[in-house]
């Protein structure tokens, strides 16, 4: 009890054994995670010192995401969530040891780093989905909502730690080291889920339905649930028009700011830690009352943080902004991520969450292609300014028809 009390709904999150293995075999992936991420944005901007590359490996690295996570979900749905995510990660992990591997014996160009970073994409289009909605099996209802604050807060933990151990690896063995790394975390990560105790699935009954025809049914539910759908209609813009920052990070580290590969870390550094501060708030909250309007305050935040960012020469402001930025674009994930979980039918359950994860993994490097390939003949500046401005002028009519949703995102499924 005394946990219970101290750290609110992450004492209650993880009192749940399960969950237990879940957070950790996560937590060392998502460090691994961002050691990867930041590694190919270093490793492209050294290939090609282009803002376009940056954009091109961005686009590459989750796009194809939001393509196939609707068919993922529906895998998903059929086959087993631990099952699909398991394969999943171990294919991730043989890919990213494959990048390590050729990038070590110099063999790399950015043409072939593409389809790796392609391919990586494939696979997190299965593991996403299927993670994400695990989450509901292995802790109570009541404890959902801090749980998923407490996954993306440890996600955003990652973003600041992450560049420190970026830079930390990076000096001691060089760039392939991190992919290497990343591929011993993804590995580590299968071994958890494999360890959790669960419930034998249902024997799902033969009704002659098929993969595709699932997948259609959860789409035509998630389109047909005003709720769901004003939430990602409203978060779309988001996605596709702020959260593209971290792609660019490097070429305003070093064109606006002069500060190459040190600069680039910190400011990514300096997002992690918003992010760190707004997901633990978030978590200790512990409750699904009140997050509609948290989301809309988020992505409003995050566009006036965004558009100042793009605005300014002046390195200690951009830090800031920056660190407003992250928390801002933390309490939008955690209310879209809970607010859906909270609302969805249970038995479409995946398929829901991957059009949402694949709005929120793909529409950001469709953005990174966009304002990448601008960025070649704007500057890297005006693009992300223009951006900002676009999503905050599209908040102003979308937020207010999400708020008018807010007791059926928020009320217990049960009553």
């Amino acid at each position: 009890m005394a946990a219970q009390s101290r750290f609110g709904g992450i004492g209650r999150a993880l009192q749940h054994r399960n969950y237990r293995y879940y957070w950790m075999g996560g937590a060392v992936s998502i460090l691994g995670f961002w050691l990867h991420k930041l590694a190919l944005g270093w490793l492209t901007w050294e290939l090609t010192h282009s803002p376009l590359w940056l954009g091109i490996i961005g686009f590459s690295a989750t796009f194809v995401i939001a393509v196939i996570a609707p068919f993922a979900g529906a895998v998903a749905d059929r086959h087993g969530l631990r099952k699909i995510a398991f394969i999943a990660l171990s294919c991730s992990s043989l890919n990213a040891l494959t990048i390590a591997i050729i990038t070590y014996n110099g063999a790399m160009t950015v043409e072939l780093l593409t389809v790796l970073t392609l391919i990586q994409g494939i696979t997190l289009s299965f593991d996403l989905p299927a993670r994400q909605a695990l989450v509901h099996h292995i802790v109570s209802r009541e404890d959902l909502s801090a749980a998923i604050a407490l996954n993306t807060t440890t996600f955003h933990v990652g973003a600041f730690i992450g560049p420190a151990l970026f830079g930390v690896v990076v000096k001691l063995w060089d760039t392939p080291a991190a992919f290497f790394i990343n591929s011993l975390t993804f590995f580590a990560f299968a071994l958890a889920l494999a360890a959790m105790k669960l419930e034998p699935r249902p024997v799902r009954e033969k009704d002659g339905s098929t993969i595709f025809g699932d997948m259609v049914e959860g789409m035509r539910y998630t389109f047909n649930h005003p709720g769901i759908f004003a939430l990602l209609s409203l978060t779309a813009a988001s996605h596709l028009l702020l959260r593209p920052y971290i792609d660019l990070l490097p070429a305003f580290s070093d064109l606006i700011f002069g500060l190459g590969e040190g600069g680039f870390a910190a400011l990514a550094g300096a997002s992690g830690m918003g992010s760190l501060v707004g997901g633990t708030w978030l978590a200790i909250r512990g409750r699904t009352e009140g997050l509609t309007r948290l989301l809309t305050l988020g992505i409003l935040g995050s566009g006036m943080a965004m558009f100042v960012f793009a605005a300014t020469n002046i390195y200690p402001l951009a830090l800031a902004c920056m660190t407003f930025l992250g928390f801002s674009l933390v309490i939008m994930a955690v209310a879209s991520q809970s607010l859906v979980q909270n609302a969805v039918d249970s038995t479409k359950r995946a398929r829901v969450i991957s059009l949402s994860t694949g709005m929120a993994v793909g529409f950001p490097a469709l953005g990174a292609l966009i304002l990448g390939s601008l960025g070649d003949v704007l500057g890297v500046q005006a693009p992300v300014l223009g951006a900002a401005a676009l999503c905050l002028t599209y908040w102003l009519w979308a937020s207010r028809r999400l708020r008018r949703q807010s007791d059926l995102m928020e009320a217990d499924p049960e009553d």
